[in-house]
C-alpha cells in the first residue's frame, strides 16, 4: 500500500458546515460547473448521488467512489467501487478555532512497484489538486 497525503488546507468556515457539505456528495453536483476548464476537460463526471460519484479519467477509465464511513465532523472515508486500482480516500477535518477548519486528504492505493513508479507522482499531484478544490468550495452559504 502507498499513501499520498495533501498539504493541510485552511477553510474559513465552521467544521460542521464543511462536514455537512462534503459528507453529502449530491450537494457537490452544483460545483462541477465551477471547476476550472482544464479539470472539466480531463475528468468527465457521469453521476453523483448522496453516497457516490462516478467519473471517467482518460487513460485510467471509469472510477466510482462511494462513501463507506462517516465520523461526524471529523472524517469521511471513500473507497472505490469500480476501479482498475483499489483506492481509499480519507477527508480529515479539524477546527483549531471557531470558524477555522483545517482539511487534509490521504489517499491509499494498492500499487505494485512498477505502478507506483509510473503513477505515484500523478496520484500525489491529484491529491494536492483535490484538496485545493475542496478548500475553494463556498461553505458559508
Amino acid at each position: 500500500m502507498s499513501d499520498y497525503v495533501s498539504n493541510i488546507k485552511t477553510i474559513a468556515a465552521p467544521r460542521s458546515r464543511v462536514y455537512d457539505r462534503l459528507s453529502n456528495l449530491g450537494g457537490l453536483a452544483s460545483i462541477q460547473d465551477r471547476l476550472p476548464e482544464e479539470a472539466r476537460e480531463k475528468i468527465s463526471i457521469e453521476a453523483i448521488d448522496n453516497d457516490s460519484c462516478a467519473f471517467v479519467i482518460p487513460a485510467a477509465g471509469r472510477l466510482v467512489l462511494r462513501i463507506v464511513e462517516r465520523s461526524p465532523e471529523e472524517t469521511i472515508k471513500l473507497a472505490t467501487d469500480q476501479s482498475p486500482i483499489d483506492l481509499t480516500i480519507w477527508i480529515q477535518l479539524l477546527e483549531p478555532a471557531p470558524g477555522d477548519t483545517r482539511l487534509r486528504l490521504t489517499l491509499r492505493a494498492d500499487l505494485n512497484f512498477f505502478l507506483k513508479k509510473m503513477i505515484g507522482g500523478k496520484l500525489q499531484e491529484g491529491v494536492d489538486k483535490l484538496a485545493d478544490m475542496l478548500a475553494m468550495i463556498p461553505y458559508n452559504y
